[in-house]
């Protein structure tokens, strides 16, 4: 090969490999607003899940070291409750599992609810979503005799673990509003 048709060759693929880019680049400019709004409804959808008896939620921003799986923190308006957006690693790290769960004003878990678990095994790591797993978390206030599913330790090692995590944020929110009154 010549001198001159490696040159080609390469302006060729750097071409080609910057008309990809602005193209991708431009399908996720067009793309960014819908897809953080279905983003939105889906949240919204499964705060409504955890505490449908809600009058609205605010977020609260304040909460010292928020742990790493709490990504957001909900208060029901009429002071009923809390709910929390969760984010647990299983399976598939770089796709974790979206989870919901709303507390009563005892911070007892109301309900829990998965956003998401696309990036665990179909069948398997998907059970996190059965009702029949998620209903032991119901009336809890604590994590005592709530058990993981078996062939998917990973998945629900990783959904308790989240929660255990959104129980010591209700205890420091609890903590903070008892030294505020």
């Amino acid at each position: 090969m010549k001198k001159n048709d490696t040159l080609k060759s390469i302006i060729v693929l750097v071409s080609i490999c910057l008309v990809i880019a602005a193209a991708m680049a431009g399908i996720n400019m067009i793309t960014k607003d819908k897809i953080a709004a279905v983003q939105a409804e889906k949240e919204a959808k499964a705060l409504q899940a955890v505490l449908p008896e809600n009058a609205g939620f605010e977020k609260l921003e304040d909460i010292p070291d928020l742990p790493a799986t709490v990504s957001a923190v909900y208060l029901d308006k009429d002071g009923e409750g809390i709910a929390m957006l969760l984010s647990a690693s299983g399976y598939d790290s770089s796709n974790p599992i979206s989870i919901a769960v709303g507390f009563d004003k005892d911070g007892k878990i109301e309900k829990c609810y998965v956003i998401s678990c696309t990036g665990e095994t179909s069948g398997i790591g998907t059970k996190v979503k059965n009702e029949s797993f998620l209903s032991q978390f119901d009336g809890k206030g604590d994590m005592g005799g709530v058990d993981t599913i078996s062939g998917a330790t990973i998945s629900s090692s990783a959904f308790l673990s989240a929660i255990e995590d959104a129980f010591d944020v209700i205890k420091t929110i609890n903590t903070n509003a008892e030294v505020d009154e």
